[in-house]
């Protein structure tokens, strides 16, 4: 075992009894003074471990041959000999039939691909034709820009985080921690938060296209189109898993989230239609009211030109649109915005109140896009293969009770089936 392994062993039992000091309903002067003592010693292990890596890191990098091969790493460039996407698919087309560029050497060799048999998997895409397919869906529309997103480094395939596991405040915060004023009870209770530690595997989400050999007189056309055509894609695919997905092989959609709240249709509510008492008891149950925005179905939001709040036998306006270019639709002070990956008028889901901020997305940067002339080589046609991995889920699997309150809060409201 080396030096460095026995320090992480000795720092992982130093927590062990650590935490049971620390969990003991009274700590006597001498139980402080060890804490203390661990503590110290936690530190300047902490310190010797940083000392080790660094320390054969470089020697690492010494022994490194001065004119060896440079082996590419996720802090090296990779080559970019191509201008555009085209360019490299006519080389493909090309190496096909063993005319193989040195620019597409460059790019297969730093993306570990093979050079001489294009059906053995395909040939790479330079990285920055791939990589700017995703760095223009993950903020294009209304929806991904406003997710909590966090990208995946290499050499990873999911994300684990630690949540606060709640569902009542009413008496405890953060699952179970209380404090109590002394004169109130002749003792103390001991008292410690819930947490719950969460995984999410990332998923793939695949695409296929097809062009003849003719690209070489359309090239500038084709490459602007397939990287438009990928980005919408992506980014109406990846928007309809965020709202609806049911979480198998794809994020699971706040539809679907059991930490969701759903307010019933008023009494003799009549099909399709959406009210004012509909929209007060939505906001008021939504978790955190500056954060939230409206999110509905255009069709859903037709609905809002004719509601009016109801004065003896007639009514007022309540909602008021934009009427200046540039302006976005607001209702009660929060933004509205349209999709249709939103149910259909008076399915439940057509009309939401979302904290989108409480949606987490994960995703593997970049998109993994490879060519092939012998998927369909007697039609002539090369095959384009598009891989994204990405995943997503609602941070709070569980609505809110709060003090004095029946009503549950959530980030994710929805409004039930009037049918």
């Amino acid at each position: 075992m080396t030096k460095t392994q026995r320090l992480l062993a000795r720092q992982e039992q130093i927590l062990k009894d650590m935490r049971a000091l620390a969990d003991k309903e009274s700590m006597t002067p001498e139980d402080i003074a060890s804490y203390e003592a661990m503590e110290t010693e936690y530190d300047n292990n902490e310190k010797q471990i940083s000392i080790l890596n660094k320390q054969a890191k470089r020697e690492e990098d010494d022994n490194k041959p001065v004119n060896g091969p440079i082996l590419s790493s996720v802090n090296e460039p990779l080559p970019k000999p191509y201008k555009n996407l085209v360019h490299q698919l006519r080389d493909i087309k090309n190496a096909a039939f063993g005319n193989v560029s040195d620019e597409l050497i460059k790019v297969q060799n730093a993306m570990g691909g093979n050079t001489q048999v294009g059906q053995d998997g395909g040939f790479a895409i330079q990285t920055d034709f791939a990589g700017m397919m995703m760095a223009s869906a993950a903020t294009a529309g209304n929806i991904l820009p406003k997710l909590d997103s966090y990208e995946v480094t290499d050499g990873s395939n999911s994300v684990k985080w630690v949540e606060v596991d709640e569902d009542d405040v009413s008496e405890s915060v953060f699952g179970g921690v209380k404090v109590f004023w002394a004169a109130e009870a002749a003792k103390v209770a001991a008292t410690k938060p819930t947490l719950d530690e969460r995984k999410m595997e990332l998923e793939k989400l695949m695409g296929f296209a097809y062009a003849t050999y003719e690209l070489e007189a359309d090239s500038s056309f084709v490459n602007t189109l397939y990287t438009r055509a990928f980005n919408l894609a992506i980014q109406r695919t990846l928007e309809g898993a965020v709202i609806s997905g049911d979480g198998i092989g794809k994020p699971l959609g706040f539809l679907n989230s059991k930490g969701k709240v759903t307010i019933p249709k008023e009494d003799g509510q009549a099909a399709g239609t959406i009210n004012w008492k509909n929209i007060s008891k939505m906001y008021h149950q939504a978790l955190n009211k500056s954060s939230v925005t409206w999110l509905m179905h255009p069709d859903a939001h037709e609905q809002l030109d004719f509601l009016d709040f109801p004065v003896g036998q007639g009514g007022v306006p309540v909602y008021l649109p934009a009427t200046q270019e540039g302006q976005v639709d607001r209702m009660r002070g929060r933004d509205i915005l349209e999709s249709d990956h939103c149910s259909e008028l008076g399915k439940e889901g057509d009309f939401n109140l979302v904290d989108l901020s409480q949606y987490m997305l994960a995703y593997k940067g970049g998109v993994d896009a490879a060519t092939s002339i012998h998927v369909q080589f007697l039609t002539a046609e090369n095959c384009f293969r598009f891989i994204f991995r990405a995943n997503g889920m609602p941070k709070r699997n569980k609505a809110l009770k709060i003090k004095n309150s029946t009503k549950l809060r959530s980030p994710f409201i929805t409004l039930a089936t009037r049918g």
